[in-house]
Formats: structure tokens, sequence, C-alpha cells
């Protein structure tokens, strides 16, 4: 069994209504910024913003964009949904 690319599992997650309200009350400025679009749209909008990346498929070709989705989204979107 193969892994998803990062891309997709972003993807997936902004579909995802739990993961909205992880960046709605983790990224509330960036999550207000973008109110002009649909949920899923913003969600991406977001993770673009916070991986500094223009394109979700950067994700898989670019180490440093992948490693600030960890650190900053995948981590603490685990955490926060522990906490929960």
């Amino acid at each position: 069994m193969t892994r998803p690319a990062l891309a997709r599992t972003a993807g997936i997650l902004c579909g995802n209504p739990e993961f909205r309200r992880f960046l709605a009350e983790r990224f509330p400025v960036d999550w207000k910024d973008f109110s002009d679009l649909e949920d899923v749209d913003r969600a991406a909008a977001v993770v673009r913003t916070a991986c500094g990346i223009k394109s979700r498929s950067e994700l898989d070709s670019d180490a440093a964009a992948a490693q600030r989705f960890h650190s900053e989204l995948g981590f603490p979107f685990n955490a926060w949904r522990r906490a929960t």
C-alpha cells in the first residue's frame, strides 16, 4: 500500500469540517481574510498561506513547504483533535 501524496492529504483535510474549525481557531486573521470564499476553498487558501505556497501541489515537491505543513498544520491539528 502506498502513502497518499501530501497535496492530496491537504485536499482531503480541507473538506473536513473539523479541520476547518481548527484553521479558524489557529489562524483567525487568515480565516477572516478569506471570508469571501466557500469553506473548502477558504481552508485551501489558509493552508497555502500557512505553508507559504501558491498551490497545494508544491507540498509534494518542496521539502520545506512539506515541513511547514507538518509543523504548522498536521501535527498541531492532531494535537487539537486529541484535546477536544
